[in-house]
């Protein structure tokens, strides 16, 4: 889909970037490769791109603005029985398995190229805030009592760690353990957190 802000052609210099990253890394990637998934030569890249570096940071913040919008729309209004923040933690693993978009920006997140490091970092914790924040208005609209701000903020770090940690369970060691985690940690949390909340 071509984004309102950028030409068809250069949205298929993004897409073929975005494959190639995610699976090359950025130092494994080569502007000449992206140039061949396209179609078109090296030296018309950069009639759309200044550098490597700018282009991956061009989809760096693509990926962020898509997976953050998929999850306004996962922690959106509570579905009946849920506890804040559950929706999300339940679809990790195949959204990473569905998302191009999640698998880069974890990739960038958690090996970033050095060069680069003091902008991704910033960028992915800045993901991380629009989690934390989502979680936090579920719990505000579904807490017995109003909460202390500390005890608010307490529960959506917490809860960022268990996501973080899936994250790099599901990378490094794949599915089925990232499962067991998930269970666990999940259990735990939702110990914690079930006496302040109503159920829907």
């Amino acid at each position: 889909m071509v984004r309102g802000d950028r030409t068809e052609a250069f949205q298929r210099v993004c897409d073929a970037a975005l494959a190639h990253f995610s699976v090359a890394g950025y130092d494994g990637a080569s502007l000449n490769e992206i140039a061949l998934l396209v179609g078109i030569r090296k030296a018309s890249l950069y009639s759309h791109v200044a550098s490597k570096e700018a282009l991956y940071l061009q989809i760096l913040q693509d990926a962020v603005e898509v997976e953050e919008c998929y999850v306004r729309q996962v922690l959106g209004p509570l579905s009946k029985g849920e506890l804040p923040g559950q929706a999300y933690v339940s679809t990790i693993a195949q959204r990473y398995a569905d998302s191009v978009h999640l698998r880069f920006l974890l990739r960038a997140a958690f090996l970033p190229p050095e060069q680069l490091r003091a902008t991704v970092g910033p960028t992915y914790e800045g993901f991380v805030s629009q989690l934390q924040d989502c979680f936090a208005t579920q719990l505000d609209a579904c807490v017995v009592a109003p909460l202390l701000p500390q005890v608010s903020e307490r529960f959506a770090i917490a809860y960022a760690g268990i996501v973080e940690s899936l994250y790099v369970e599901l990378i490094y060691a794949g599915r089925i353990k990232m499962a067991k985690r998930e269970e666990a940690m999940w259990h735990l949390f939702a110990q914690s957190l079930s006496p302040h909340v109503k159920r829907c």
